[in-house]
């Protein structure tokens, strides 16, 4: 375990990287810390920690110096070192990093890893989105605010959505939860509740799209609809725009949509879009 430690005892590399993790270093957060020290100098850090959402997996990060030399043989060893590290009731080790972290990414599949999601996570503007969207805006719609005080669409709304959270997260299954406790892991994310909204239709809600604005910027993740087949993406493109439309009536200047090739929803939605030159975040899988 990586006791208490001043700051100094880090190269200067390293500390560079794991400058925003140092308070959770130093707390319960992880389950294991490894540290690897050369000539009294930290030049590598490794921790694992677990997530009660998706209790099947245990989650590994490494950081280590860039100039530390035959790094590909340490991160190897790390790596082994973290697997036979006490895993409780996970079936499967997760790791998680840019595409960019050829290295890293070398080290993982040598390792047996397989890759399960890629994440793209592209910046645009409303303008920029509208200007490529040719679908008419939906006009039925109401905000989560709107469908929240009213019982049986909140149910519906909370019910597709862990549906549709639980069919995109098949790889890395997510917890038995009860629809209270979804309610609660929903609004616990704080959504912008007058941005994001639900497409309704003689039965309810049919589609929702949830916003979480920070400022001047949203992202925009957890998308769905309460069938899905290629002409059903039509209306949730939609609904996407009459959000945009909403975007710029609320100074809206940036959208990060959160884009996983696992998920359909969000897949077809954001199809009139180029993003696939960009960098992604990818998630790596071993099952133990």
């Amino acid at each position: 375990m990586l006791a208490p430690f001043e700051t100094d005892s880090f190269s200067s590399n390293l500390l560079e990287q794991i400058a925003p993790l140092l308070t959770r270093l130093e707390s319960d957060y992880y389950n294991t810390k490894l540290k690897v020290t050369i000539n009294q100098s930290i030049v590598a850090i490794a921790v694992s920690w677990s997530n009660p959402f998706h209790p099947h997996a245990k989650y590994f990060r490494i950081y280590l110096d860039d100039s530390v030399k035959e790094s590909n043989e340490l991160k190897n060893q790390i790596l082994e070192s973290l697997e036979i590290s006490p895993f409780f009731t996970a079936d499967r080790f997760i790791y998680a990093l840019m595409s960019n972290q050829v290295e890293m990414i070398h080290t993982l599949k040598t390792n047996h890893y397989e890759l399960i999601r890629e994440t793209y996570e592209p910046e645009w503007t409303p303008n920029h989105c509208l200007n490529e969207l040719s679908n008419s805006a939906h006009t039925n719609t109401l905000t989560y605010k709107e469908v929240l005080q009213d019982t049986h669409l909140k149910n519906q709304l909370v019910t597709l959505l862990r549906q549709n959270y639980e069919n995109t997260h098949l790889v890395n299954p997510t917890a038995d939860m009860t629809l209270h406790e979804w309610e609660t892991f929903l609004l616990n994310e704080d959504p912008n509740l007058e941005l994001s909204l639900v497409a309704l239709d003689d039965q309810g809600v049919t589609a929702y799209i949830t916003v979480f604005r920070s400022n001047t910027s949203v992202e925009v993740a957890w998308v769905g609809m309460r069938e899905a087949y290629p002409s059903s993406f039509l209306l949730l493109k939609s609904l996407f725009k009459t959000q945009l439309l909403l975007f710029e009536q609320h100074g809206i200047e940036a959208i990060e949509p959160e884009i996983d090739t696992t998920d359909h929803f969000a897949l077809g939605l954001f199809s009139f879009m180029d993003y696939s030159d960009e960098e992604n975040f990818q998630t790596y899988r071993k099952f133990i």
